[in-house]
């Protein structure tokens, strides 16, 4: 089984090559334009976060999950940043957050939620980009 250099799925504002096995890939259903849209403005965040070499979330302080709280949500940034300065809440813990851990540590609202959730969804997708590039370029240099 041979890896091949196969292009992404054509988007305009988005182009980038992904070494994987096609035999592995698995098409997802589009529901909605909007979806797409949510799908493609993903990728292009995570394409400029993995070119401009970011620090993998992962590795991120309570400090630099403070600083994205305070760029992401500018209005509710007090109560998030009373979260998770309370729970000490890391990169790594931010990216395991769950709506039930989200309730427990103070956030309530159901759309603060949501939308917490979908940011923390594009910075787990973020972040494993950024781990399999560097390990595809681990394998391109041997």
């Amino acid at each position: 089984m041979d890896n091949k250099d196969v292009s992404e799925p054509h988007f305009p504002s988005c182009q980038s090559k992904l070494l994987h096995h096609p035999e592995q890939l698995q098409i997802l259903p589009q529901t909605s334009l909007g979806d797409q849209l949510r799908l493609e403005e993903c990728k292009i965040r995570v394409v400029k976060a993995v070119s401009k070499h970011i620090k993998p979330v992962s590795l991120w302080t309570e400090e630099e999950v403070c600083e994205w709280i305070r760029n992401q949500y500018p209005r509710h940034y007090p109560l998030f940043v009373e979260a998770v300065s309370k729970h000490a809440i890391s990169g790594r813990v931010l990216l395991r957050l769950t709506a039930g851990k989200l309730k427990r540590i103070g956030i309530h609202e159901e759309s603060q939620c949501e939308a917490l959730l979908q940011e923390i969804l594009q910075l787990r997708i973020q972040d494993d980009v950024g781990s399999l590039t560097a390990i595809f370029a681990v394998f391109q240099k041997v």
